[in-house]
C-alpha cells in the first residue's frame, strides 16, 4: 500500500508503482518492489556479492511475506555478483519458499544464468512460482 500526502493508505498500488525501496551491503545493492500483474517485482540491481549476504535472506523473507501472491525477482541490474552472493541469493529465495511464500525469477542476465548453474543454485532461484498466480500484494 502506498502512503498518500497525510501518510494515509491510497489504495491499491498500480502496476509497476514503488511499493517501497531498500539498500544492502553499505548501498552496494538496491531493492526496489513493485506491483505488477500476477504478482509483485522485486528489483534488484548494483552489486550482489558478500557485502548483502546477511541482511538478504531476512530481507526477501519480508518482501515475501508483503506479497502473498506471489513476488518474482528481475535480476537484470545486478552489475556484478560473487558465488557469495548467488549463494546467499539461493539460500533466501529457498527460505521464503519453505516458509511458504510463493516466489521465482523473472528476468536475470546470462551472466548471472551461468554464475547460478555453475554454483548450482538455479534450482533455488528459478522455476518456483505459478504463472497463473492471483493479483499482486
Amino acid at each position: 500500500m502506498l502512503l498518500g500526502d497525510d501518510r494515509s493508505p491510497s489504495g491499491p498500488a498500480q502496476p509497476d508503482e514503488p511499493l517501497g525501496v531498500r539498500t544492502l551491503g553499505g548501498g552496494a545493492l538496491r531493492l526496489r518492489l513493485t506491483a505488477g500483474r500476477p504478482v509483485a517485482v522485486l528489483l534488484l540491481s548494483g552489486t550482489l556479492d558478500s557485502r548483502c549476504a546477511p541482511e538478504l535472506p531476512e530481507v526477501l523473507l519480508a518482501a515475501a511475506r508483503a506479497c502473498p501472491d506471489g513476488l518474482a525477482l528481475d535480476l537484470r541490474g545486478v552489475e556484478e555478483c560473487d558465488a557469495a552472493g548467488v549463494a546467499a541469493l539461493g539460500r533466501a529465495c529457498e527460505h521464503a519458499r519453505m516458509s511458504g511464500h510463493p516466489l521465482g525469477l523473472a528476468a536475470s542476465t546470462a551472466d548471472l544464468d551461468r554464475l547460478m548453474v555453475f554454483t548450482d543454485t538455479l534450482h533455488l532461484i528459478a522455476g518456483h512460482l505459478d504463472a497463473d498466480s492471483g493479483p499482486s500484494c
